[in-house]
Protein backbone atom coordinates (compact mmCIF):
# COMPACT_ATOMS: atom_id res chain seq x y z
CA UNK A 1 0.00 0.00 0.00
CA UNK A 2 1.30 3.31 -0.69
CA UNK A 3 2.15 5.45 1.95
CA UNK A 4 0.17 8.70 2.51
CA UNK A 5 1.80 12.11 2.30
CA UNK A 6 2.01 13.54 5.35
CA UNK A 7 1.94 17.25 6.65
CA UNK A 8 5.46 17.81 7.05
CA UNK A 9 5.60 17.15 2.90
CA UNK A 10 3.07 19.63 2.32
CA UNK A 11 3.69 22.63 4.52
CA UNK A 12 7.24 22.67 3.58
CA UNK A 13 8.07 25.82 6.29
CA UNK A 14 6.11 24.30 9.14
CA UNK A 15 7.97 25.21 12.34
CA UNK A 16 9.70 22.15 14.08
CA UNK A 17 7.55 22.01 17.12
CA UNK A 18 4.41 22.57 15.55
CA UNK A 19 4.93 19.25 13.59
CA UNK A 20 6.30 17.38 17.08
CA UNK A 21 3.38 18.74 19.05
CA UNK A 22 0.91 17.82 16.62
CA UNK A 23 2.18 14.00 15.80
CA UNK A 24 2.13 14.28 19.92
CA UNK A 25 -1.07 14.81 20.62
CA UNK A 26 -2.23 12.54 17.92
CA UNK A 27 -0.49 9.54 18.31
CA UNK A 28 -1.36 9.88 22.36
CA UNK A 29 -5.16 9.34 20.96
CA UNK A 30 -4.58 6.64 18.71
CA UNK A 31 -5.05 9.08 15.60
CA UNK A 32 -3.31 8.53 12.23
CA UNK A 33 -2.42 11.64 11.51
CA UNK A 34 -1.20 10.76 7.80
CA UNK A 35 -4.22 9.22 7.00
CA UNK A 36 -7.13 11.26 8.13
CA UNK A 37 -4.82 14.23 6.17
CA UNK A 38 -4.84 12.40 3.41
CA UNK A 39 -8.75 11.34 3.45
CA UNK A 40 -9.72 14.86 4.51
CA UNK A 41 -7.17 17.59 3.05
CA UNK A 42 -5.58 15.72 0.28
CA UNK A 43 -8.93 14.53 -1.08
CA UNK A 44 -10.40 18.67 -1.50
CA UNK A 45 -11.40 19.75 -4.09
CA UNK A 46 -8.92 21.79 -6.17
CA UNK A 47 -5.94 20.21 -3.74
CA UNK A 48 -2.73 20.91 -5.37
CA UNK A 49 0.89 21.13 -4.03
CA UNK A 50 2.10 24.90 -2.49
CA UNK A 51 3.28 27.10 -5.30
CA UNK A 52 7.09 27.12 -4.89
CA UNK A 53 7.95 30.40 -2.85
CA UNK A 54 11.18 31.74 -1.44
CA UNK A 55 12.12 30.85 2.01
CA UNK A 56 10.04 33.04 4.79
CA UNK A 57 11.25 34.67 7.39
CA UNK A 58 9.18 33.12 10.17
CA UNK A 59 6.79 29.80 9.80
CA UNK A 60 3.72 31.69 11.05
CA UNK A 61 1.93 31.12 7.47
CA UNK A 62 2.60 27.48 6.93
CA UNK A 63 1.78 26.89 10.82
CA UNK A 64 -1.49 28.91 10.30
CA UNK A 65 -2.62 27.12 7.09
CA UNK A 66 -1.68 23.60 8.78
CA UNK A 67 -3.98 24.74 11.64
CA UNK A 68 -6.66 25.59 9.61
CA UNK A 69 -6.73 22.47 8.04
CA UNK A 70 -6.36 20.96 11.51
CA UNK A 71 -9.63 22.49 12.10
CA UNK A 72 -11.43 21.41 8.79
CA UNK A 73 -10.10 17.94 9.33
CA UNK A 74 -12.47 18.05 12.81
CA UNK A 75 -15.48 19.89 10.76
CA UNK A 76 -15.46 16.85 8.67
CA UNK A 77 -15.44 14.27 11.54
CA UNK A 78 -18.45 16.65 13.11
CA UNK A 79 -20.18 16.02 10.48
CA UNK A 80 -20.00 12.75 9.73
CA UNK A 81 -20.68 11.78 13.25
CA UNK A 82 -24.00 14.04 13.00
CA UNK A 83 -24.96 11.73 10.45
CA UNK A 84 -24.67 8.96 12.19
CA UNK A 85 -26.32 10.62 15.50
CA UNK A 86 -29.50 11.60 13.43
CA UNK A 87 -29.95 7.90 13.68
CA UNK A 88 -29.13 6.93 17.25
CA UNK A 89 -31.71 6.80 20.36
CA UNK A 90 -30.20 7.45 23.42
CA UNK A 91 -28.58 10.84 22.71
CA UNK A 92 -28.63 14.10 24.99
CA UNK A 93 -28.93 15.96 21.85
CA UNK A 94 -32.35 14.93 20.07
CA UNK A 95 -32.36 13.40 16.25
CA UNK A 96 -33.67 17.34 15.06
CA UNK A 97 -30.38 18.90 16.33
CA UNK A 98 -28.39 16.48 14.97
CA UNK A 99 -29.79 16.33 11.22
CA UNK A 100 -29.92 20.33 12.28
CA UNK A 101 -26.25 19.78 12.43
CA UNK A 102 -25.61 17.47 9.48
CA UNK A 103 -26.81 19.97 7.27
CA UNK A 104 -24.98 22.81 9.00
CA UNK A 105 -21.80 21.44 9.41
CA UNK A 106 -22.29 20.10 5.64
CA UNK A 107 -22.82 23.67 4.36
CA UNK A 108 -19.63 24.78 6.77
CA UNK A 109 -17.33 22.56 5.10
CA UNK A 110 -18.14 23.38 1.62
CA UNK A 111 -17.61 26.67 2.63
CA UNK A 112 -14.56 26.61 4.16
CA UNK A 113 -13.08 24.39 1.57
CA UNK A 114 -13.63 26.95 -0.88
CA UNK A 115 -11.89 29.56 1.35
CA UNK A 116 -8.90 27.50 1.58
CA UNK A 117 -8.94 26.62 -2.29
CA UNK A 118 -9.04 31.17 -2.91
CA UNK A 119 -6.59 32.19 -0.13
CA UNK A 120 -4.10 29.92 -2.00
CA UNK A 121 -4.92 30.87 -5.22
CA UNK A 122 -4.24 34.45 -4.77
CA UNK A 123 -8.43 35.20 -4.48
CA UNK A 124 -8.48 37.27 -0.78
CA UNK A 125 -11.17 39.93 -1.15
CA UNK A 126 -14.02 36.94 -2.12
CA UNK A 127 -12.26 34.80 0.72
CA UNK A 128 -12.93 37.45 3.50
CA UNK A 129 -16.32 37.77 2.19
CA UNK A 130 -16.76 33.70 2.64
CA UNK A 131 -14.82 34.09 6.44
CA UNK A 132 -17.66 36.59 7.46
CA UNK A 133 -20.35 33.51 6.20
CA UNK A 134 -18.61 31.32 8.27
CA UNK A 135 -18.51 33.50 10.96
CA UNK A 136 -22.34 33.30 11.29
CA UNK A 137 -22.71 29.59 10.50
CA UNK A 138 -20.21 29.31 13.60
CA UNK A 139 -23.23 31.23 15.62
CA UNK A 140 -26.07 29.83 14.33
CA UNK A 141 -24.50 26.02 14.86
CA UNK A 142 -23.77 26.62 18.06
CA UNK A 143 -27.45 28.44 18.93
CA UNK A 144 -29.19 25.41 17.15
CA UNK A 145 -27.49 22.63 20.00
CA UNK A 146 -28.50 24.99 22.56
CA UNK A 147 -31.80 25.11 21.64
CA UNK A 148 -34.11 22.53 20.15
CA UNK A 149 -37.07 24.17 18.81
CA UNK A 150 -34.48 26.42 17.02
CA UNK A 151 -33.16 23.28 15.36
CA UNK A 152 -36.92 22.18 14.32
CA UNK A 153 -37.72 25.48 12.69
CA UNK A 154 -34.70 25.56 11.06
CA UNK A 155 -35.73 21.91 10.18
CA UNK A 156 -38.71 22.89 8.64
CA UNK A 157 -37.61 25.68 6.57
CA UNK A 158 -39.10 24.86 2.61
CA UNK A 159 -38.79 27.62 0.39
CA UNK A 160 -36.17 30.46 0.24
CA UNK A 161 -38.44 32.97 1.52
CA UNK A 162 -38.79 30.51 4.81
CA UNK A 163 -35.01 29.97 5.14
CA UNK A 164 -35.06 34.57 4.65
CA UNK A 165 -37.55 34.75 7.55
CA UNK A 166 -35.68 32.44 9.55
CA UNK A 167 -32.45 34.15 9.55
CA UNK A 168 -33.84 37.45 9.98
CA UNK A 169 -35.77 36.23 12.67
CA UNK A 170 -32.99 34.25 14.90
CA UNK A 171 -29.48 34.79 13.28
CA UNK A 172 -29.03 37.92 11.88
CA UNK A 173 -28.01 41.24 13.37
CA UNK A 174 -26.00 38.78 16.00
CA UNK A 175 -28.92 37.10 17.18
CA UNK A 176 -27.64 33.91 17.68
CA UNK A 177 -24.45 34.70 19.01
CA UNK A 178 -26.52 36.82 22.03
CA UNK A 179 -28.59 33.29 22.45
CA UNK A 180 -24.52 31.86 22.78
CA UNK A 181 -22.76 34.75 24.51
CA UNK A 182 -26.11 34.43 27.52
CA UNK A 183 -24.87 30.74 27.94
CA UNK A 184 -21.28 31.72 28.33
CA UNK A 185 -21.96 34.06 30.51
CA UNK A 186 -24.06 31.79 32.39
CA UNK A 187 -20.72 29.80 33.37
CA UNK A 188 -18.33 33.02 34.12
CA UNK A 189 -17.52 33.59 30.58
CA UNK A 190 -18.37 37.67 29.78
CA UNK A 191 -18.33 37.93 25.68
CA UNK A 192 -21.39 40.66 25.31
CA UNK A 193 -21.08 42.93 23.89
CA UNK A 194 -19.27 45.35 26.08
CA UNK A 195 -16.64 43.03 26.71
CA UNK A 196 -13.39 43.32 25.24
CA UNK A 197 -13.82 40.36 23.26
CA UNK A 198 -17.14 41.52 21.96
CA UNK A 199 -15.41 44.89 20.68
CA UNK A 200 -12.77 43.01 18.66
CA UNK A 201 -15.48 41.09 17.03
CA UNK A 202 -17.61 44.05 16.03
CA UNK A 203 -14.32 45.20 14.73
CA UNK A 204 -13.27 42.25 12.60
CA UNK A 205 -16.91 41.69 11.33
CA UNK A 206 -16.90 45.20 10.09
CA UNK A 207 -14.04 44.69 8.22
CA UNK A 208 -14.68 41.51 6.47
CA UNK A 209 -18.30 43.57 5.99
CA UNK A 210 -16.43 46.15 4.45
CA UNK A 211 -15.31 43.12 1.92
CA UNK A 212 -18.82 42.17 0.99
CA UNK A 213 -19.69 45.90 -0.51
CA UNK A 214 -18.40 47.06 -3.37
CA UNK A 215 -16.44 50.14 -3.05
CA UNK A 216 -12.95 51.92 -4.39
CA UNK A 217 -11.68 52.27 -1.27
CA UNK A 218 -8.89 50.51 -0.20
CA UNK A 219 -8.96 48.02 -3.40
CA UNK A 220 -5.32 49.19 -4.47
CA UNK A 221 -3.51 48.42 -1.17
CA UNK A 222 -5.26 44.82 -0.99
CA UNK A 223 -4.56 44.20 -4.89
CA UNK A 224 -0.91 44.85 -4.85
CA UNK A 225 -0.14 43.48 -1.93
CA UNK A 226 1.65 39.97 -2.57
CA UNK A 227 -0.60 36.69 -2.92
CA UNK A 228 -0.09 34.18 0.46
CA UNK A 229 2.08 33.53 1.95
CA UNK A 230 3.35 36.87 1.88
CA UNK A 231 0.18 38.45 2.10
CA UNK A 232 -0.79 39.75 5.75
CA UNK A 233 -4.52 40.20 5.32
CA UNK A 234 -4.70 36.52 3.75
CA UNK A 235 -3.12 34.89 6.62
CA UNK A 236 -5.09 36.45 9.12
CA UNK A 237 -8.14 35.54 7.44
CA UNK A 238 -7.15 32.21 7.54
CA UNK A 239 -6.48 32.71 10.80
CA UNK A 240 -9.48 34.13 11.84
CA UNK A 241 -11.51 31.55 10.19
CA UNK A 242 -9.15 28.87 12.54
CA UNK A 243 -10.19 30.75 15.42
CA UNK A 244 -14.09 30.71 14.88
CA UNK A 245 -13.61 26.79 14.75
CA UNK A 246 -11.93 26.14 17.44
CA UNK A 247 -14.74 28.63 19.28
CA UNK A 248 -17.34 26.13 18.10
CA UNK A 249 -15.21 23.12 19.32
CA UNK A 250 -14.45 24.64 22.69
CA UNK A 251 -17.85 26.33 23.48
CA UNK A 252 -20.00 22.98 22.32
CA UNK A 253 -17.97 20.93 24.75
CA UNK A 254 -17.91 23.34 27.40
CA UNK A 255 -21.44 23.97 27.44
CA UNK A 256 -23.47 21.22 29.24
CA UNK A 257 -25.16 20.01 25.97
CA UNK A 258 -23.73 16.06 26.40
CA UNK A 259 -21.91 16.33 23.05
CA UNK A 260 -19.05 14.31 24.78
CA UNK A 261 -20.92 11.79 25.50
CA UNK A 262 -23.16 11.64 22.41
CA UNK A 263 -20.14 11.54 20.15
CA UNK A 264 -18.65 8.99 22.05
CA UNK A 265 -21.52 6.80 22.00
CA UNK A 266 -21.56 7.67 18.06
CA UNK A 267 -17.76 6.03 17.68
CA UNK A 268 -18.61 3.09 19.50
CA UNK A 269 -21.46 2.34 17.22
CA UNK A 270 -19.21 1.40 14.63
CA UNK A 271 -19.20 2.27 10.74
CA UNK A 272 -18.17 -0.33 8.06
CA UNK A 273 -16.57 2.38 5.88
CA UNK A 274 -12.58 2.61 7.01
CA UNK A 275 -12.51 6.08 6.33
CA UNK A 276 -16.33 6.73 8.16
CA UNK A 277 -14.65 4.92 11.33
CA UNK A 278 -11.77 7.49 11.59
CA UNK A 279 -13.84 9.73 11.52
CA UNK A 280 -15.97 9.13 13.96
CA UNK A 281 -13.51 7.82 16.41
CA UNK A 282 -11.44 11.46 15.50
CA UNK A 283 -15.00 13.12 16.06
CA UNK A 284 -15.01 11.61 19.85
CA UNK A 285 -11.54 12.00 21.08
CA UNK A 286 -10.50 15.35 19.10
CA UNK A 287 -11.19 17.61 21.65
CA UNK A 288 -7.96 17.80 23.61
CA UNK A 289 -6.50 18.13 20.12
CA UNK A 290 -8.19 20.98 19.01
CA UNK A 291 -8.16 22.86 22.40
CA UNK A 292 -4.35 22.73 22.29
CA UNK A 293 -4.32 24.06 18.97
CA UNK A 294 -6.41 26.94 20.12
CA UNK A 295 -4.09 28.01 22.71
CA UNK A 296 -1.07 27.42 19.97
CA UNK A 297 -3.03 30.00 17.66
CA UNK A 298 -4.03 32.67 21.23
CA UNK A 299 0.14 32.60 21.89
CA UNK A 300 0.48 34.46 17.92
CA UNK A 301 -0.13 37.68 17.07
CA UNK A 302 -4.40 39.28 17.23
CA UNK A 303 -5.45 38.90 13.75
CA UNK A 304 -6.59 41.88 11.83
CA UNK A 305 -4.71 44.01 14.71
CA UNK A 306 -5.59 47.58 13.19
CA UNK A 307 -5.93 46.63 9.65
CA UNK A 308 -8.17 49.24 7.57
CA UNK A 309 -11.37 48.74 5.59
CA UNK A 310 -10.78 46.25 2.96
CA UNK A 311 -13.31 47.30 -0.68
Amino acid sequence: MDQPIGPERFYREMSPQLAARLRQMWSARGHDLDRLWADCIHALPGFRPLPPAPPANDSRAHDGLCLFDQALIWLMALNRAAGCGAGLSGLRLDAGQWQALEVLSARMTETVSALRLLVLSGLTPPALQLARSISEDVDMLLALLLRRKLAQQFLACRTADEANDFWRRHIAGGRAFRVVAEKLYSIGLDHSDHSEYGRWRREVLTLLGSAVHSSPLGRGALTGSAEWPANPVARDCLEFVTHRLHEMCAWAHLLDIGLDGDLARIATAGAADPVRARLLAFAAQSRDILLDQMRWTLAGPVVFSGAPALH
